[in-house]
């Protein structure tokens, strides 16, 4: 990869389609946007289709509005959910998408038409972004670009699949790589960089781990070109945007271990193993190979096209060989053979399958595209002779972003949605209409990584329907609920005799237990729900989630990480300082 792309710029005066800078921009914006409704027109008009994780996602955004409705700033218990026990989802989990949807939904949107703009403004995102990044070889090569990357086979699953969070970190890459570049040059855009972390970590904690890693590998590879001093404050920059989101990392790292997140790669990495491609399995057909198969015929004939008729194009010939090389090395690592290099991170193995690097994958293929798009159009326009063959790369490029969008068409189509099922069955249609129509009377359940474990450190049992919210396990006692609210249940007992009372919830330290204004220990039932011991007599008890001890000190962390950006923008030259040779 070129750590100077702009030596490949397409120059205005070479541009097919002479108009103002302004004006081109605009309308590539608008035909972005158009693009945008054609590839999701089947949830904008259909509606959703209850597949994958649509209904987690659903669930959380209702629940997630509902309490900023209420004036919880952050909720990162969502009480509602596991019908009723509750679940610390956002504890773990990135909340950054659900603001989005709460914001639409708060706006006056029902949850439908949130949905549907919430998956829209992802894609358009990812189209914008890499517009955006991509401009600097030319503006009409980036507009393609940004076609075939919303039009990649991985965004059509994530839309049928319902993978919002991870369609939002697509949304972002191109974006980071936008800001490195001008981070290397430009010392006040670090501070744009380090908001751009500080985001990438608000919206999915495997596509961050994953470009992280990727990125300082990229930084190492700048060295070789760029000053050493803009190559570490580059790099510092990300530490900065790292520590402003401590308030959510330290609790998503270290509180794991009341949970069962270990559910989610399976025992000994088996689940994240059988998601490799094995090449030599008959029937594979896996996405990513298919990409791969036909730009790498693509990368042949622009080589040849440039070695031969271009002589001057050495240097995007060895441009789309680089990120060949990266596309390549991708695909390895999705594959069986580098199970070994995975096996020996259990860090890596979080990320839960290796087809987390499609994002990467699949920006490498767009950003690929546009180069050969803008080495085509640096050539003067002839429809003459042999210079036809000149445009057979892009004719290949359009042809990808034709066959991928027909891809997405037929895709959509085989799963029926809510509003159009013909003659098929939308799959869990009973729980997408309890997520979408009667989401808060305690009848949806959370996923179970996030449930709590036992004192033994087995998982809990999956939590019941239809329980009390009050009940006495053992002993004699009437109770009189006061008041159930996400944060905050207060209850009267009176009791006859040394009493055990259960509160349908879920134990987790954020919780504190109050009998009589006092501190009471907390006991867990076997179920992992909170108990308390009662004497005789009546007794007031309140239940308050608080903040943890690692989030208070998160928080304090994100807060001196917040100075030292305002002190890092602030004492960063505005003009550039390091420039490139």
């Amino acid at each position: 990869m070129s750590s100077n792309p702009s030596e490949l710029q397409t120059e205005p005066s070479n541009r097919p389609f002479p108009m103002s800078d302004n004006l081109l921009d605009v309308v590539i914006v608008l035909l972005l946007a158009v693009a945008t409704v054609a590839i999701n027109l089947r949830m904008i008009r259909d509606g959703l289709n209850g597949v994958g994780d649509i209904l987690w996602h659903l669930t959380w955004v209702q629940h997630f509005s509902q309490q900023i409705a209420e004036g919880i700033w952050y909720p990162r218990w969502l009480a509602g959910t596991n019908y009723g026990y509750g679940s610390p989802t956002f504890v773990f989990y990135p909340p950054l998408a659900y603001y989005i949807g709460s914001f639409l939904k708060l706006a006056g949107l029902n949850i439908e038409q949130t949905m549907a703009a919430l998956f829209s403004l992802g894609l358009f995102g990812a189209g914008l972004n890499f517009y955006i990044y991509a401009r600097k070889w030319g503006k009409i090569p980036a507009f393609i670009g940004s076609l075939c990357y919303m039009t990649v086979p991985g965004v059509a699953n994530l839309l049928k699949g319902g993978g919002l969070a991870f369609l939002y970190a697509m949304t972002w890459i191109p974006l980071g790589m936008y800001l490195t570049d001008q981070s290397l040059e430009k010392p006040k855009w670090r501070a744009a960089l380090s908001i751009f972390w500080a985001v990438m970590a608000l919206t999915h904690v495997p596509s961050l781990l994953l470009c992280t890693v990727v990125w300082l590998f990229y930084a190492v590879f700048l060295l070789l070109k760029r000053p050493f001093q803009a190559v570490l404050f580059t790099i510092l920059s990300t530490g900065i945007g790292f520590g402003m989101v401590s308030f959510y990392l330290l609790p998503a790292i270290l509180e794991q271990r009341f949970v069962n997140i270990a559910y989610q790669s399976g025992p000994d990495g088996g689940r994240f193993r059988a998601s490799m491609i094995n090449l030599f399995k008959q029937g594979t057909s896996d996405i990513f190979v298919q990409q791969l198969s036909v730009i790498i015929v693509l990368a042949i004939v622009v080589t040849a096209i440039c070695l031969k008729g271009f002589p001057k194009n050495v240097l995007a010939t060895q441009e789309v060989w680089r990120w060949l090389a990266f596309l390549i090395l991708l695909v390895f690592l999705m594959t069986n053979w580098s199970w070994p290099i995975w096996q020996a991170s259990p860090i890596l193995q979080k990320v839960q399958s290796p087809g987390r690097l499609g994002s990467l994958f699949f920006f490498g293929e767009a950003t690929l595209c546009t180069i050969v798009v803008s080495t085509i159009f640096q050539q003067p326009f002839s429809f003459k002779g042999l210079s036809l063959i000149k445009f057979l790369p892009l004719v290949i490029i359009l042809g990808i972003i034709f066959n991928n969008f027909s891809f997405a068409h037929q895709l959509f189509r085989k799963y029926p949605a809510l509003h159009n099922p013909g003659n098929g069955k939308v799959e869990n249609l009973e729980r997408l209409k309890t997520a979408l129509y009667d989401p808060y009377t305690d009848k949806l359940i959370d996923v179970p990584e996030y449930r709590p474990l036992l004192k033994d450190g087995k998982a809990v049992a999956a939590p019941l329907i239809g329980q009390p919210p009050v009940s006495i396990v053992r002993g004699k006692a009437s109770i009189q609920v006061n008041q159930w609210h996400s944060y905050k249940r207060l209850f009267n007992v009176t009791a006859e005799e040394t009493s055990t009372i259960k509160i349908r919830t879920y134990y987790f330290p954020a919780w504190h237990l109050y009998v009589n204004n006092k501190a009471h220990p907390i006991d867990i039932a076997d179920d992992g729900t909170i108990q308390v011991n009662l004497d005789p007599g009546s007794s007031q008890v309140q239940l308050r989630y608080q903040w943890t001890r690692i989030f208070s000190l998160g928080v304090g962390m994100s807060l001196i990480s917040f100075v030292a950006l305002v002190f890092f923008w602030v004492k960063s030259p505005k003009n550039p300082v390091f420039k490139t040779p």
